[in-house]
């Protein structure tokens, strides 16, 4: 990973085998950033996405090994016990078995890159905490 910060943003390039939420909740740490918005795209060799299942208050996931072109990476960065939480989600094209191009898409649970990452980290001038809500069984935005 290397990254530069100009005017009040963080443009980062992840390398192979950089693990996406990884990599930016190190930076995040080493920068002090507490409150952002997170933007990306790149080439993936593996995603592990998910949908959450209210009853089971778990995800439902699906992981996959292939070239993955990561076409839209979102989310923010907030802090859960006093460490960088990143709450992203992604949509990846790949070919299916015949070699049609199809998407997956959900919760980024974990990615790790096979070419190159382009990542835009936009921190904001402030702390946005998370608490666990039991009745949801996730971690949700704290303004108390």
């Amino acid at each position: 990973m290397d990254y530069r910060k100009f005017n009040d943003k963080y443009y980062i390039r992840l390398d192979k085998d950089d693990e996406i939420l990884t990599s930016l909740s190190e930076l995040c740490a080493r920068e002090g950033i507490k409150a952002a918005q997170i933007n990306g795209i790149g080439g993936c060799e593996k995603a592990i996405v998910g949908v959450f299942d209210l009853d089971k208050k778990d995800y439902v996931r699906k992981e996959l090994c292939t070239m993955l072109e990561l076409i839209s990476l979102d989310g923010n960065v907030t802090q859960y016990e006093n460490k960088p939480y990143i709450h992203a989600h992604a949509t990846f094209a790949y070919r299916d078995d015949n070699g049609e191009p199809t998407t997956l898409s959900g919760h980024l649970l974990e990615a790790v890159i096979g070419l190159t990452g382009e990542i835009i980290l936009s921190p904001a001038d402030g702390v946005i905490t998370r608490r666990f809500d039991e009745k949801l069984g996730i971690r949700v935005w704290d303004f108390s």
